[in-house]
């Protein structure tokens, strides 16, 4: 990818070169306002599907605002393809915080390698105890995918 720095008085804006800028938010963001207090194993948080094109670059975040464990230890939270056994694209991680509430986040840039209908899920993984994500209608996770993209 190369970034288009050759604009210069008197060119002539085309198609190609329009169709390179960020197209934005790609559907409507998943979010949940259910509070979980079960997370052991992994499980899915939340599942996003877009229709993605091939070559563009797509900023994918996972938020999860609010979380308590009931014991100290790593809070695994990834973004996958597809389902919970699907390629993990990111991952990221977080002690459990169980005195004080605490939110994770998991972003990545991604270039689909082909067009058509992509689902993405994020999953959560206690390494001890038992995590709740306590949600709300103004305390909620999300999940989306905003194109920025195929060029700089």
């Amino acid at each position: 990818m190369t970034a288009n720095t050759t604009f210069s008085a008197g060119q002539i804006l085309t198609a190609v070169a329009a169709n390179a800028w960020p197209r934005g938010l790609m559907a409507t963001p998943a979010t949940s306002t259910t509070t979980d207090s079960t997370i052991t194993a992994e499980e899915v948080m939340l599942t996003y599907t877009f229709t993605a094109v091939n070559g563009r670059n797509y900023s994918i975040i996972y938020f999860e605002p609010s979380i308590l464990g009931t014991s100290a230890g790593i809070l695994t939270s990834r973004i996958r393809v597809t389902d919970i056994l699907g390629a993990v694209l990111n991952q990221s991680f977080a002690t459990i915080p169980t005195a004080n509430t605490s939110n994770i986040t998991t972003q990545l840039i991604y270039t689909a390698t082909a067009s058509g209908s992509l689902t993405i899920v994020s999953t959560l993984q206690a390494s001890a105890g038992t995590v709740t994500t306590t949600r709300s209608s103004t305390r909620f996770p999300q999940l989306y995918a905003l194109d920025v993209g195929s060029g700089y």
